[in-house]
């Protein structure tokens, strides 16, 4: 019997909680992807891909504090 293919493990960063919980819940329902956490901030995903080492990351670029490039920063932080 073949081997199951592995699951892509991403984390989600979004400060919108309704767009966040709810990417989080679509994907839920997608085989073979299993969202490991999500977040609000870049600090916060940081912090969640240095614990957690995800496949991927789903990110927002505008995120608090400034609602700037956090995403951006926070993706270059984690790369």
């Amino acid at each position: 019997m073949a081997e199951p293919a592995p699951s892509l493990r991403i984390i989600i960063a979004d400060d919108d909680y309704l767009l966040r919980e709810g990417t989080a819940r679509l994907l839920s329902y997608v085989a073979g992807v299993d969202v490991l956490e999500t977040v609000g901030t870049g600090d916060a995903l940081v912090d969640a891909v240095r614990r957690l080492r995800p496949d991927a990351v789903l990110t927002d670029i505008r995120m608090p504090p400034g609602h700037q490039m956090e995403g951006i920063e926070a993706a270059h932080a984690i790369r």
